[in-house]
């Protein structure tokens, strides 16, 4: 099931397919949604995990998004997997990612990293993935990646030392979550690579309910170990539902249906405004304070993003810091 199969559902759908709308923007649409409902789960995340096991959580989290996509796939005939053409090892390998990539993310917020500073951390994907792409594809990484990159790391460092969590925290110990924080953003770097190399095998439907799927089930021998899997409160299942089948079954139903589109890198710049979204909510609900210093940094990270961007902005942007950084001599060899 791919974005335009919902096209006939609404009548303003119904217009936007009638407009002839390039499906490379609705799938940056689409995405920076599903981008702003993970934002917003940071929030939602720390403060079920406050009271409720982490890999229970992650479990259950996982197994009703997963299952609930995977039904979505099988009820419609075009989204139905065709597993013969699937590449295992690649769907293992992008689960294994995932889950490396929400284990270690989870436990560092429940170690104290506040919600703003793990989105944070966990847009660096946008100087990660073309790392990773070099690494698995021999992808060279381009110079305008490279160069503005430095924005996105200046931004980060920034919004990292001034945005305080506002709340107390359980654990004590946010110097080793802002450190699992880090990791986990490059475990989802990997991941966007890998989900770009599966490309057409599976529908975006049965590919995101497959991905979820398999971090669940990894995820299952370890509940004897991490407390269990006891029975959630009214809070805690609210906030499984709304991780589970917002952030989790739409957002990477929507990222396997956008990646068809645009590209890894692409993808990555957009993800990278997630901590917007994840320091509102933060601010709103009393778990983060932003100061002027946060609040540059994330000015540097959002410039990084568009500097990364293909559009006239993007091009002046990225020829200033170009110049800036000393390799505005090789602006004509990036034609």
């Amino acid at each position: 099931m791919e974005l335009h199969d919902f096209w006939p559902t609404t009548p303003i759908l119904r217009r936007i397919a009638v407009s002839r709308v390039r499906a490379i923007h609705l799938a940056v649409v689409g995405l920076l949604i599903a981008v702003g409902v993970w934002g917003v789960s940071f929030v939602v995340v720390r403060a079920a995990i406050s009271s409720y096991p982490v890999v229970g959580f992650l479990v259950l989290r996982f197994l009703l998004g997963g299952g609930a996509l995977m039904a979505l796939a099988y009820l419609h005939p075009a989204a139905r997997p065709q597993w013969h053409r699937v590449p295992r090892l690649s769907l293992i390998a992008v689960g294994v990612a995932l889950t490396v990539g929400y284990v270690t993310q989870t436990v560092g917020l429940d170690l104290g990293a506040s919600p703003g500073v793990a989105a944070t951390l966990t847009s660096l994907v946008v100087v990660l993935t073309p790392a990773w792409e070099w690494v698995v594809l021999g992808r060279t990484p381009d110079r305008r990646v490279a160069a503005t990159s430095l924005l996105a790391i200046a931004g980060t460092v920034m919004i990292c030392e001034a945005a305080a969590p506002a709340a107390a925290v359980a654990h004590g110990l946010p110097a080793v979550g802002v450190v699992l924080e880090v990791v986990s953003a490059a475990a989802f770097a990997l991941q966007v690579v890998l989900v770009g190399r599966l490309g057409e095998s599976l529908s975006s439907t049965a590919l995101g309910g497959a991905q979820l799927l398999v971090v669940g089930l990894l995820l299952v021998p370890a509940l004897p170990f991490t407390g269990g899997l006891p029975v959630p409160s009214p809070g805690v299942l609210a906030a499984v539902i709304f991780s589970a089948l917002g952030a989790s079954a739409f957002g990477f139903a929507v990222q396997a249906a956008a990646q068809k589109h645009i590209s890894a890198g692409a993808a990555a710049v957009i993800m990278a405004t997630e901590p917007a979204f994840a320091l509102i909510a933060g601010v709103l609900t009393g778990e983060q304070t932003v100061g002027l210093i946060a609040g540059g940094g994330f000015l540097l990270l959002i410039l990084g993003v568009v500097a990364q961007s293909d559009g006239p902005w993007g091009g002046r942007l990225r020829a200033a810091l170009l110049t800036l950084t000393g390799a505005g001599r090789l602006r004509h060899q990036e034609a």
